[in-house]
């Protein structure tokens, strides 16, 4: 009895320990081949408990089966697995004189449950991390001139905006009104103040040289909720990054709400500012 069990559970944790070493270096492999991988290295273990050449032996079968056996995963998907085993390994002994007072189905659970969690957390940290490098890789300097003057803006390449002016087909980014409301032309301001949502073709507030460059538009939210928007027409952006580009006679679009944007922009751009 003690060796099935000692077989089940180094099943369980070779299991958790293989998949939290697939999601990390994003290889793909089926469950199935997973389960077996942690089955054939646990039975190793139980076989030749606490002894190197078991240890050695059920390393090797757990990532050879698991990942395939070539040096290759043996360096990549071994190196994180080594580490994350011996992570988990110092979590459980630190744990340990809390756990042995316990029955053994609860120190089973107990187990499993603490090695689930440290593995997810980890999971977790890791992946926001790497969201956070793959989005800052899309944060620019802008130079946005509009209604000819000039505002130096954090900018963020957002390949989920694909929102066009449906006349002239051209792209349309999201600025901050925030981070020009003190800078923005008096009269302007005032017009843009005026204008009211629930009677948005009415645009008479607006000086002359703004009326030829100002579009409605119906833009979708989250929610799948309708709503109406004013978009103008900016003269130029130069966008500074690790490519340089100049867009011209684009549109865009005020708003309120910035808590959301990425990265601390000040503005969203098209997936074409890329």
């Amino acid at each position: 009895m003690i060796g099935e069990l000692l077989i089940l559970y180094n099943t369980l944790f070779n299991y958790f320990l293989l998949k939290f070493t697939q999601e990390i270096t994003g290889l793909y492999v089926k469950r199935s081949r997973l389960l077996l991988s942690a089955f054939c290295s646990g039975l190793i273990a139980a076989i030749f408990y606490q002894t190197l050449i078991g240890a050695v032996l059920s390393f090797i079968v757990l990532i050879g089966l698991a990942f395939s056996f070539r040096l290759q995963s043996l360096l990549k998907q071994g190196t994180v697995l080594f580490i994350t085993t011996f992570f988990l390994g110092g979590v459980l002994t630190s744990l340990l004189p809390f756990l042995l007072n316990q029955s053994d189905v609860t120190f089973f659970i107990l187990c499993i449950a603490i090695a689930f969690l440290s593995l997810t957390t980890i999971h977790t940290k890791w992946r926001n991390m790497m969201q956070e490098k793959i989005q800052h890789a899309f944060v620019v300097d802008c130079d946005l001139e509009l209604f000819k003057k000039t505002y130096r803006l954090k900018g963020f390449i957002d390949t989920g905006n694909e929102c066009i002016e449906p006349i002239s087909g051209k792209p349309v980014h999201f600025l901050s009104y925030n981070a020009i409301n003190q800078d923005l032309p008096n009269d302007f301001h005032e017009a843009l103040l005026k204008w009211d949502d629930q009677n948005p073709y009415q645009l008479k507030m607006f000086p002359t040289y703004v009326y030829p460059k100002v579009r409605v538009l119906s833009l979708s939210t989250v929610q799948q909720e309708r709503s109406l928007v004013l978009a103008f027409r900016f003269d130029k952006l130069k966008i500074s990054g690790t490519a340089s580009k100049e867009i011209f006679d684009q549109y865009v679009v005020l708003t309120r709400n910035d808590a959301r944007y990425p990265q601390d922009a000040q503005m969203i751009l098209h997936v074409l500012a890329l």
